[in-house]
Parts: structure tokens; sequence; C-alpha cells
């Protein structure tokens, strides 16, 4: 079954561009290693006063910037800044996840997939609090499904959510890491 969830997410991937349609542009690295026993790399945001994703369970990435052509380019980019890790010469691409907008909505949000070749150390920047691979087969298991109470100003809503150990991976990142295992 473990190696059959790179397949399904290679069938819900698009290998085109994917174009903004005019709110700011950005993208994340989802990078798995190990076909057989996928598992996907996921960090925690280190707590920044100013940061809308401030300790949040997110993947590499960010905003395209000046000198990034593609989405494809700052995913790369952001990934080799944020976690040391080169994926232009050390993963296969394997396309791109649906477009997603952030929930503010003035942002889209690009998800390129990447197939690690083999064997990579990670060192996080002063952006990452800690990381952890986390097994594919894990994030579609039934006990892994839970809730996220977001508190607000005018009070609190529940989100579906992920629980993986005291990682619990809720808004933007949920709704890729879903398109994606579940299409």
């Amino acid at each position: 079954m473990a190696s059959e969830i790179v397949e399904r997410v290679t069938r819900n991937l698009v290998a085109y561009e994917p174009s903004p349609k005019g709110l700011r542009f950005a993208a994340v690295s989802l990078i798995l290693r190990d076909r057989q026993f996928p598992s996907v790399l996921l960090i925690k945001r280190a707590e920044r006063s100013g940061d809308p994703w401030s300790g949040q369970i997110a993947f590499p990435g960010g905003k395209m910037q000046k000198g990034d052509n593609k989405p494809l380019d700052t995913a790369i980019r952001e990934t080799m800044e944020e976690v040391g890790v080169d994926l232009g010469r050390g993963a296969e691409f394997l396309g791109y996840a649906p477009m997603a907008t952030t929930h503010t909505g003035n942002m889209e949000v690009v998800p390129a997939v990447f197939l690690l070749k083999g064997s990579v150390e990670i060192q996080p920047n002063e952006e990452v609090a800690s990381y952890r691979w986390v097994d594919l087969e894990d994030l579609t298991a039934p006990e892994t499904k839970t809730t996220y109470r977001l508190n607000y100003d005018e009070g609190s809503v529940e989100v579906p959510a992920l629980r993986v150990d005291d990682y619990v991976v809720w808004g933007l990142t949920q709704r890729i890491l879903n398109s994606v295992l579940e299409g």
C-alpha cells in the first residue's frame, strides 16, 4: 500500500506552469523520500512577530522574488534557504499540485512536488524551529484526522486538521496535503 501512495500522488499532479491570477504568488516544496515507504518533510515555522504563519506546520517555501522565473524556481530557492536541501540536484520534480489560496485570500500558493534521489541532511535556518519526516501512510490513516480550534478576536472556529505526534497540520498545509493525497 505504501508504495502505491506515490503513484496516487503523481496522478494528482500537473506538469504545466501555473500562472497567477493577479494575487501575490508563492511556492512551497512538498518533498517526498523513499518511493517504497514514502514520507514527506514538514517543518514547524519559528515563532516570529509579524509572521502570519508563525509557529505553524508547513512545507518549505515562500513568496516569488525577482529572479524567480516560475514557481519551480521559487520552491527550489526557498527550500535551499530554509532547510539546506538542493532540490535542483538531489530530487526529481514530479509536478505541481493544485494551486491554493491563503485563508486571507490575498496570495496564491503553488505546491511543487519532488521525490528525493537519495538521502539528504536537513540544515534548518532561523525560520525553521523544527522538522520531521512523516509517513504518507500515517497522514491517510483515519486516526490522524482531527480538528484544530482557531481563535480570533471575534471568537473561534474549528477547522479540519491532521495530528502527527505533536505536529497539528491545519489550514493551507492540510488543504494541500488533502488535495495531493486524496485528489
